[in-house]
Protein backbone atom coordinates (compact mmCIF):
# COMPACT_ATOMS: atom_id res chain seq x y z
CA UNK A 1 0.00 0.00 0.00
CA UNK A 2 1.21 3.55 -0.88
CA UNK A 3 2.05 5.70 1.99
CA UNK A 4 -0.26 8.80 2.29
CA UNK A 5 1.23 11.64 1.01
CA UNK A 6 2.65 13.95 4.21
CA UNK A 7 0.79 16.84 3.71
CA UNK A 8 2.23 19.18 6.80
CA UNK A 9 5.56 18.08 5.00
CA UNK A 10 4.02 19.68 1.73
CA UNK A 11 2.97 22.62 3.35
CA UNK A 12 6.57 23.55 5.07
CA UNK A 13 8.26 22.90 1.50
CA UNK A 14 5.62 25.31 0.14
CA UNK A 15 6.97 28.30 2.71
CA UNK A 16 10.19 26.99 1.77
CA UNK A 17 10.25 27.48 -1.76
CA UNK A 18 8.47 30.75 -1.51
CA UNK A 19 11.03 32.46 0.34
CA UNK A 20 14.14 30.36 -0.61
CA UNK A 21 15.09 30.05 2.81
CA UNK A 22 14.53 27.76 6.13
CA UNK A 23 15.03 30.00 8.53
CA UNK A 24 11.73 32.55 7.44
CA UNK A 25 9.69 29.32 6.38
CA UNK A 26 10.29 28.63 10.31
CA UNK A 27 9.31 31.90 11.49
CA UNK A 28 5.53 31.88 9.54
CA UNK A 29 4.88 28.39 10.49
CA UNK A 30 6.36 29.04 14.34
CA UNK A 31 8.79 26.12 13.61
CA UNK A 32 12.61 25.95 14.16
CA UNK A 33 14.88 26.28 10.83
CA UNK A 34 15.73 22.56 11.82
CA UNK A 35 12.51 21.49 12.42
CA UNK A 36 11.37 22.96 8.71
CA UNK A 37 14.82 21.09 7.42
CA UNK A 38 13.46 17.81 9.11
CA UNK A 39 10.25 18.15 6.95
CA UNK A 40 11.66 18.82 3.85
CA UNK A 41 14.02 15.86 3.92
CA UNK A 42 10.97 13.78 5.13
CA UNK A 43 8.97 15.13 2.15
CA UNK A 44 12.21 14.48 -0.34
CA UNK A 45 12.15 10.83 0.85
CA UNK A 46 8.65 10.50 0.00
CA UNK A 47 8.79 11.51 -3.30
CA UNK A 48 12.62 9.95 -3.51
CA UNK A 49 14.18 13.09 -5.33
CA UNK A 50 16.41 15.97 -3.74
CA UNK A 51 13.85 19.38 -4.02
CA UNK A 52 16.65 21.67 -3.10
CA UNK A 53 20.24 22.46 -3.70
CA UNK A 54 21.94 23.47 -0.06
CA UNK A 55 25.35 25.35 -0.79
CA UNK A 56 27.38 27.83 0.99
CA UNK A 57 24.76 28.57 3.60
CA UNK A 58 22.29 29.52 -0.02
CA UNK A 59 18.78 27.41 -0.62
CA UNK A 60 17.84 27.14 -4.60
CA UNK A 61 15.35 24.80 -6.15
CA UNK A 62 16.61 21.55 -7.65
CA UNK A 63 14.56 21.18 -11.19
CA UNK A 64 12.21 18.77 -9.72
CA UNK A 65 11.96 21.36 -6.86
CA UNK A 66 10.87 23.97 -9.47
CA UNK A 67 8.56 22.20 -11.32
CA UNK A 68 7.18 20.99 -8.00
CA UNK A 69 6.64 24.65 -5.95
CA UNK A 70 3.92 26.09 -8.59
CA UNK A 71 1.82 22.89 -8.10
CA UNK A 72 1.61 22.78 -4.73
CA UNK A 73 1.49 26.37 -4.60
CA UNK A 74 -1.60 26.31 -6.77
CA UNK A 75 -3.05 23.61 -4.91
CA UNK A 76 -2.69 24.93 -1.64
CA UNK A 77 -4.22 28.59 -3.11
CA UNK A 78 -7.28 26.18 -4.42
CA UNK A 79 -8.15 24.35 -0.78
CA UNK A 80 -8.14 27.81 1.13
CA UNK A 81 -10.42 29.54 -1.94
CA UNK A 82 -12.94 26.70 -1.24
CA UNK A 83 -12.77 26.74 2.33
CA UNK A 84 -13.17 30.48 2.23
CA UNK A 85 -16.32 30.33 -0.21
CA UNK A 86 -17.61 27.14 1.96
CA UNK A 87 -17.21 28.98 5.39
CA UNK A 88 -18.60 32.28 3.82
CA UNK A 89 -15.51 34.23 5.53
CA UNK A 90 -14.09 36.16 2.33
CA UNK A 91 -15.99 37.70 -0.97
CA UNK A 92 -14.36 36.03 -4.36
CA UNK A 93 -11.25 37.66 -4.56
CA UNK A 94 -8.30 38.02 -6.99
CA UNK A 95 -4.17 39.13 -6.77
CA UNK A 96 -3.48 40.70 -10.11
CA UNK A 97 0.09 40.96 -10.86
CA UNK A 98 1.06 43.99 -13.29
CA UNK A 99 4.27 45.85 -13.83
CA UNK A 100 4.31 49.52 -12.01
CA UNK A 101 4.09 51.36 -14.27
CA UNK A 102 1.08 50.02 -16.18
CA UNK A 103 -0.54 49.13 -12.83
CA UNK A 104 0.21 53.47 -11.77
CA UNK A 105 -1.32 54.71 -14.82
CA UNK A 106 -3.89 52.62 -16.55
CA UNK A 107 -5.32 49.89 -14.12
CA UNK A 108 -5.49 51.97 -10.89
CA UNK A 109 -7.09 54.58 -12.09
CA UNK A 110 -10.19 52.17 -13.85
CA UNK A 111 -10.21 50.27 -10.74
CA UNK A 112 -13.55 52.55 -9.60
CA UNK A 113 -15.53 51.51 -12.73
CA UNK A 114 -15.20 47.61 -12.02
CA UNK A 115 -15.74 47.77 -8.19
CA UNK A 116 -18.51 50.24 -9.33
CA UNK A 117 -20.03 47.14 -10.94
CA UNK A 118 -18.81 44.21 -8.78
CA UNK A 119 -18.44 45.45 -5.67
CA UNK A 120 -18.68 41.44 -4.07
CA UNK A 121 -15.47 40.81 -5.96
CA UNK A 122 -12.01 42.19 -4.04
CA UNK A 123 -8.80 42.72 -5.88
CA UNK A 124 -5.30 42.77 -4.82
CA UNK A 125 -2.86 44.50 -7.18
CA UNK A 126 0.50 43.47 -6.65
CA UNK A 127 3.53 44.61 -9.03
CA UNK A 128 5.78 41.52 -7.81
CA UNK A 129 3.53 39.06 -8.90
CA UNK A 130 5.28 37.95 -11.95
CA UNK A 131 8.14 37.10 -9.86
CA UNK A 132 7.30 34.95 -7.16
CA UNK A 133 4.06 33.67 -8.74
CA UNK A 134 0.96 33.35 -6.73
CA UNK A 135 -0.97 35.05 -9.33
CA UNK A 136 -4.65 35.04 -10.54
CA UNK A 137 -4.25 36.98 -13.36
CA UNK A 138 -0.64 38.15 -15.01
CA UNK A 139 -0.42 41.33 -17.45
CA UNK A 140 3.36 41.72 -18.69
CA UNK A 141 5.33 43.09 -21.00
CA UNK A 142 7.12 40.41 -21.65
CA UNK A 143 6.41 36.48 -23.20
CA UNK A 144 6.56 34.56 -20.12
CA UNK A 145 7.98 31.00 -20.60
CA UNK A 146 5.54 27.95 -20.29
CA UNK A 147 2.76 30.49 -19.43
CA UNK A 148 -0.73 30.74 -22.27
CA UNK A 149 -0.98 34.50 -22.81
CA UNK A 150 -2.71 36.67 -24.99
CA UNK A 151 -2.16 40.26 -26.50
CA UNK A 152 -4.43 42.51 -23.78
CA UNK A 153 -3.33 45.62 -25.80
CA UNK A 154 -1.23 47.17 -28.05
CA UNK A 155 0.92 50.97 -27.65
CA UNK A 156 2.47 53.18 -29.66
CA UNK A 157 4.73 56.46 -28.14
CA UNK A 158 4.06 59.72 -28.46
CA UNK A 159 6.66 63.16 -26.76
CA UNK A 160 4.71 64.03 -23.87
CA UNK A 161 5.38 66.85 -21.74
CA UNK A 162 3.88 69.83 -19.59
CA UNK A 163 1.66 72.84 -20.86
CA UNK A 164 4.38 75.27 -19.88
CA UNK A 165 7.49 73.08 -21.73
CA UNK A 166 5.22 72.95 -24.56
CA UNK A 167 5.14 76.61 -25.10
CA UNK A 168 8.82 76.42 -25.81
CA UNK A 169 8.56 73.40 -28.45
CA UNK A 170 8.03 73.92 -31.78
CA UNK A 171 8.91 71.82 -35.13
CA UNK A 172 9.48 67.98 -34.03
CA UNK A 173 13.21 69.11 -34.91
CA UNK A 174 12.93 70.99 -31.75
CA UNK A 175 12.79 68.26 -29.66
CA UNK A 176 16.68 67.81 -29.94
CA UNK A 177 16.85 71.30 -27.87
CA UNK A 178 15.00 70.00 -25.20
CA UNK A 179 15.81 67.55 -22.38
CA UNK A 180 14.77 64.17 -23.62
CA UNK A 181 13.41 61.79 -20.35
CA UNK A 182 13.19 58.34 -21.49
CA UNK A 183 13.55 54.95 -19.60
CA UNK A 184 16.41 52.80 -19.06
CA UNK A 185 15.81 49.10 -19.77
CA UNK A 186 15.65 46.46 -16.45
CA UNK A 187 14.76 43.15 -15.93
CA UNK A 188 10.99 43.75 -14.59
CA UNK A 189 10.28 44.89 -18.46
CA UNK A 190 10.63 44.64 -22.01
CA UNK A 191 12.55 47.60 -23.50
CA UNK A 192 11.43 50.78 -24.10
CA UNK A 193 11.69 52.65 -27.36
CA UNK A 194 13.95 54.62 -27.43
CA UNK A 195 14.58 58.14 -28.94
CA UNK A 196 17.19 57.20 -31.22
CA UNK A 197 14.47 54.98 -32.51
CA UNK A 198 11.60 57.70 -32.45
CA UNK A 199 13.88 60.23 -34.41
CA UNK A 200 14.55 57.88 -37.20
CA UNK A 201 10.92 56.83 -37.63
CA UNK A 202 10.22 60.52 -37.45
CA UNK A 203 12.26 61.23 -40.37
CA UNK A 204 14.34 63.53 -38.43
CA UNK A 205 18.12 63.86 -38.20
CA UNK A 206 18.83 63.15 -34.93
CA UNK A 207 22.15 64.79 -34.54
CA UNK A 208 23.45 65.31 -31.03
CA UNK A 209 21.09 65.23 -28.32
CA UNK A 210 21.95 68.21 -25.98
CA UNK A 211 20.65 67.04 -23.05
CA UNK A 212 18.53 63.45 -21.77
CA UNK A 213 17.76 61.85 -18.49
CA UNK A 214 16.72 58.29 -18.25
CA UNK A 215 14.78 56.38 -15.68
CA UNK A 216 14.29 53.00 -14.18
CA UNK A 217 11.18 53.20 -14.19
CA UNK A 218 8.02 54.92 -15.93
CA UNK A 219 6.15 56.47 -13.17
CA UNK A 220 9.15 58.35 -12.51
CA UNK A 221 9.96 59.56 -16.14
CA UNK A 222 6.18 60.66 -16.65
CA UNK A 223 6.07 62.41 -12.91
CA UNK A 224 9.35 64.28 -14.19
CA UNK A 225 7.31 65.22 -17.55
CA UNK A 226 4.87 66.38 -15.77
CA UNK A 227 6.79 68.42 -13.24
CA UNK A 228 8.03 70.44 -16.44
CA UNK A 229 11.58 68.49 -16.05
CA UNK A 230 11.43 67.62 -19.91
CA UNK A 231 9.67 66.20 -22.61
CA UNK A 232 9.22 61.92 -22.21
CA UNK A 233 8.86 59.86 -25.16
CA UNK A 234 5.87 57.81 -23.17
CA UNK A 235 3.59 55.13 -24.10
CA UNK A 236 0.02 56.05 -25.44
CA UNK A 237 -1.65 54.21 -23.71
CA UNK A 238 -0.23 54.53 -20.33
CA UNK A 239 -0.83 58.93 -20.15
CA UNK A 240 -4.28 58.72 -21.25
CA UNK A 241 -5.46 60.00 -18.18
CA UNK A 242 -2.68 62.76 -17.59
CA UNK A 243 -3.51 64.18 -21.36
CA UNK A 244 -7.49 63.97 -20.27
CA UNK A 245 -6.42 66.03 -16.79
CA UNK A 246 -4.05 68.48 -18.65
CA UNK A 247 -1.49 67.55 -16.55
CA UNK A 248 0.70 66.29 -19.36
CA UNK A 249 0.34 67.50 -23.31
CA UNK A 250 1.16 66.59 -26.75
CA UNK A 251 3.28 68.80 -28.93
CA UNK A 252 2.59 67.72 -31.51
CA UNK A 253 1.25 64.46 -32.79
CA UNK A 254 2.84 61.97 -34.95
CA UNK A 255 1.94 58.20 -35.98
CA UNK A 256 5.12 56.21 -36.06
CA UNK A 257 5.21 52.10 -36.32
CA UNK A 258 6.43 51.79 -32.71
CA UNK A 259 4.64 49.57 -30.54
CA UNK A 260 5.21 48.53 -26.98
CA UNK A 261 2.19 45.03 -26.12
CA UNK A 262 1.06 43.79 -23.05
CA UNK A 263 0.25 40.12 -22.36
CA UNK A 264 -2.41 39.05 -20.31
CA UNK A 265 -2.04 35.18 -18.69
CA UNK A 266 -4.47 33.48 -16.13
CA UNK A 267 -3.27 30.90 -13.71
CA UNK A 268 -4.20 27.18 -13.95
CA UNK A 269 -6.00 27.56 -10.63
CA UNK A 270 -8.06 30.51 -11.07
CA UNK A 271 -9.21 29.74 -14.79
CA UNK A 272 -12.58 28.15 -13.52
CA UNK A 273 -13.85 30.80 -11.49
CA UNK A 274 -16.73 33.14 -12.44
CA UNK A 275 -14.47 36.29 -11.16
CA UNK A 276 -11.52 35.31 -12.76
CA UNK A 277 -13.65 35.52 -16.28
CA UNK A 278 -15.41 38.72 -14.55
CA UNK A 279 -12.20 40.53 -14.59
CA UNK A 280 -10.72 39.43 -17.90
CA UNK A 281 -13.88 40.47 -19.76
CA UNK A 282 -13.28 43.50 -17.89
CA UNK A 283 -10.41 44.04 -18.66
CA UNK A 284 -10.64 43.77 -22.75
CA UNK A 285 -13.44 46.02 -22.12
CA UNK A 286 -11.48 48.77 -20.68
CA UNK A 287 -8.76 48.68 -23.32
CA UNK A 288 -11.35 48.67 -26.03
CA UNK A 289 -12.80 52.00 -24.52
CA UNK A 290 -9.41 53.83 -24.18
CA UNK A 291 -9.31 56.82 -21.50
Amino acid sequence: MKRSLPLNAVRVFELAAQHLSFTKAGEELSLTAAAVSAQVKLLESYLGTPLFVRSNNRLSLTVAGENYFPRVRDAFRALQHATDQVMGERPASLRVSVPPTFGTKWLVPRLFRFFGRHPGIAVEVVTDGAEEGGWDLAIDDRLGEGLEQVILASSGYTPVCSPAVAARVGEPASLLDQMLLHERSNRRSAAAASWDQWFERAGIEPGAIARDMGFGDGTMMLQAAIEGQGVALAQELLVAYDLAAGRLVEPFRIELPLQHTYYLAVSRDAASREETMVFRDWLFAEVSVGA
